[in-house]
């Protein structure tokens, strides 16, 4: 997950980041694929195009974390989430009121 939000980084260079994490840049194009499919294919999200992703270091972050904003509420996922329970809690936050 680590590499693949690298890689979504406004301004990334694919091939780059699969090169410094010894990868072929197609496998890591396979796992961005994959974690689009995963993340939007069970709430009823088209697939966009292009995700902004806003990077901030910190000097006190431990593990990686990435913080997700739909409908006003903010759901922070970090290492080890369980991609099942992630994909609830997303369907829930877009369902209708």
């Amino acid at each position: 997950m680590a590499v693949v939000a690298e890689s979504l980084a406004p301004g990334a260079v694919t091939s780059t980041i699969a090169l410094r994490h010894g990868l072929h840049r197609n496998q890591l194009y396979a796992w961005r694929r994959e974690f689009r499919s995963a993340a939007f294919a069970d709430v009823g999200v088209a697939v966009p195009d292009f995700v902004p992703v806003i990077t901030e270091h910190r000097a006190d972050a431990g593990a990686a974390v990435i913080e997700i904003e739909i409908a006003g509420a903010v759901v922070r996922a970090g290492p080890g989430i369980d991609l099942a329970f992630l994909r609830k809690v997303l369907r829930l936050l877009r369902a209708p009121a």
